[in-house]
């Protein structure tokens, strides 16, 4: 008994984006078929089926060869209701009854023997899911269950004494895909001399055979017969040559000439086969553009990590969760560069709104948002998630509490809220960026981020100036060397953004002009703060543990370079020096006692604090190192002789 080998769809992923794109600009909700091509090979050496493939070319005629490709339509339902119903049983009988019969015109009305490819036709059944991208698709190459009983006889050493060669050099030319060769003369003819030939000893029909087999013909083999069959109704048998650039072979098909009274009918269509399994693919990794902004952001650092540092723990910056106090230009800067090294949670928190003079200098807001009142925490989200929708970027309207920012006994309930919130926000982030207006504002998140011992990086700048400074963590309890602070310096030893003071911050806004309460700066000064500040917390997280990344200057002390405690930077002269400066035990901020006391009196010590500045001094003893040194009495002889000798 013969034996076809059956066609498997092959779909390529740009074929779908190419559906994509089609659909939503061309088609739209037009459920016609559309005309599209399916490409063959004549090569292939693997598998056991004859491969229909489906590229991005499929719908330009003139990208395949003819003599490569079999033309079909597709069938694109818009909902999956439809496309359900498309493919019941009853429904798929029907089509395929319906495009056999097309089929069986052509080769009753000899149409084939002047377009051999009206012979091989295929179609598919599609639903595509353009908000899910899932795809869903069948595929049907009608085979002609016509003459019956075929039998068959392989002839792999002789092919009736024709050249391979030249059968493929006629095809390539002619670009037909199914012709006739001469065994007597050794001439070839084109198909439609087929008409009049009476004895089929004298000619075999020459079909490029897309199968893999070597033992078997392929599926287009098959309505090639029944064209062979109802052309020549006497004939019970003829000679095929199965063209294949992997080893052609000869084969003689012989089948019985008792064509039934029904067969004979004009009504006649014979039954057929060559659906193909249902095919399903969630794409949505390779089509969804929110996953393609993430794909493009991981590439772009894989890139990094590929041919500059093979070693660089990419993951430490994805799963990062920063805060930033702060929306303003600062803030909205330094969120822009932690988005680009692939940090994907970003919290910001501030009490203002977006005022007109913001855009030009906040990378983050634009004049709608100044013209809405806009809060610049809620904008600076906003705009994150635009920028890269994978971005978990949140938003909260909320007032620090200040020293020397006095209130009264209506507002302390807020407070309490106020204080307890901005603590849970630092517990729930690994990064705290102080990127704030005012020195007093850093206060309380140094207190809260040195309490839970969290990575806290403060960034202020001047009119031509700018500091980065990161502040320490953990316990303080080893001594140090003088060379050891010169040269290198343990985290928990850093001093924080107020170890230098030795007095309390105040109200810094009481009482000063419009252009004193503003931050008058150079406009390059804010993206190189934050610039520095950015790339000084890539670094730290690429050391073994970044809770213990020392201050250090040497470039070898990462895979990035150098950790430095503190960044200033003079625009006036283009210099920056990279100062290590330790931890002042008696420290407003970060000092043991005023932990303690936040630790036992939590928000009413920063009630406290509000109110009464002084009373940091007072918990640090300050006020008392402020007394002894005004004690000092230094008194000058005015008679002593100064000069040298």
């Amino acid at each position: 008994m013969a034996t076809f080998l059956p066609f498997t769809t092959r779909i390529e992923l740009p074929f779908w984006k190419a559906v994509n794109e089609t659909k939503l600009h061309e088609w739209k909700l037009d459920e016609s078929p559309k005309p599209i091509l399916g490409q063959l090979s004549y090569s292939e050496i693997t598998g056991k089926e004859c491969s229909l493939l489906m590229t991005y070319k499929s719908f330009n005629t003139n990208e395949i060869p003819k003599q490569e490709s079999i033309s079909g339509f597709m069938h694109l339902y818009n909902t999956a209701e439809s496309f359900k119903a498309a493919m019941t049983a009853e429904s798929k009988k029907k089509i395929l009854e319906d495009e056999t019969a097309k089929i069986w015109h052509s080769i009753t009305s000899h149409a084939w023997l002047k377009n051999p490819e009206l012979l091989s036709k295929f179609f598919m059944i599609t639903f595509v899911d353009l908000k899910k991208f899932k795809y869903f698709s069948i595929t049907c190459v009608p085979g002609l269950y016509f003459p019956s009983e075929i039998q068959q006889e392989i002839n792999k050493d002789d092919l009736y004494g024709a050249d391979p060669k030249t059968l493929f050099s006629h095809m390539a030319e002619t670009s037909s895909t199914v012709f006739l060769y001469c065994r007597k003369s050794a001439t070839i003819l084109d198909v439609s001399h087929l008409e009049s030939v009476n004895n089929p000893d004298d000619f075999a029909i020459v079909v490029a055979d897309p199968s893999t087999v070597s033992y078997t013909a392929g599926w287009p083999v098959r309505n090639v017969l029944a064209a062979v069959a109802q052309l020549h109704s006497s004939w019970n048998h003829c000679h095929v040559i199965s063209l294949r650039s992997t080893g052609s072979i000869g084969i003689k098909f012989m089948w019985t000439n008792n064509i039934s009274s029904q067969e004979k009918s004009l009504n006649f269509v014979p039954k057929s086969a060559g659906w193909d399994k249902i095919y399903n693919v969630d794409l949505r990794k390779e089509f969804d553009p929110v996953l393609q902004v993430d794909n493009a952001v991981n590439l772009n650092n894989a890139l990094m990590k590929w041919r500059q540092v093979p070693d660089i723990r990419l993951e430490r910056y994805s799963k990062l969760k920063v805060l930033i106090l702060g929306a303003g230009t600062i803030g909205c800067n330094v969120a822009r560069g932690l988005i680009a090294w692939g940090v994907s949670h970003i919290t910001f928190v501030d009490n203002s709104t977006v005022s007109y003079s913001n855009p030009v200098r906040q990378s983050l807001s634009e004049f709608e948002d100044a013209k809405n009142d806009r809060g610049k925490a809620e904008t600076a989200a906003k705009a994150l998630i635009r920028i890269n929708p994978n971005t978990k970027a949140e938003a909260h309207m909320l007032t620090v509490p200040m020293p020397g920012h006095t209130i009264d006994k209506s507002a302390e309930a807020q407070l309490e809220k106020d204080v307890q919130k901005l603590e849970q926000l630092v517990m729930e982030h690994d990064v705290v960026y102080l990127a704030l207006d005012s020195r007093e504002a850093r206060w309380l998140p140094t207190v809260l981020a040195t309490k839970h011992r969290k990575i806290a990086i403060s960034v202020a700048i001047g009119f031509d100036t700018f500091v980065v400074i990161r502040h320490g963590i953990g316990s303080r309890s080893d001594s140090l060397s003088h060379e050891a602070i010169a040269e290198s310096m343990p985290y928990s030893h850093l001093s924080c953004y107020f170890c230098s003071d030795v007095t309390a911050p105040g109200n810094s806004t009481a009482d000063r002009t419009l252009d004193q309460q503003c931050t008058v700066t150079r406009a390059g000064m804010s993206p190189h703060a934050s610039a520095a500040a950015t790339e000084l917390l890539a670094a730290i997280l690429q050391y073994p543990d970044p809770l213990m990344c020392p201050a250090s200057v040497d470039e070898n002390t990462t895979m990035l370079g150098a950790t430095p405690h503190q960044i200033r930077y003079f625009a006036n002269r283009y210099q920056m020096i990279l100062p290590i400066v330790k931890r002042f035990e008696r420290c407003v901020a970060c000092g043991d006692a005023i932990a303690k006391q936040y630790q036992q009196h939590g928000w009413k010590f920063v009630l406290d604090v509000m109110n009464s500045p002084s009373r940091l001094e007072q918990v640090t003893g300050l006020d008392a190192l402020q007394e002894s040194v005004n004690a000092i009495d230094i008194e000058f002889d005015e008679d002593e002789d100064t000069t040298d000798e």
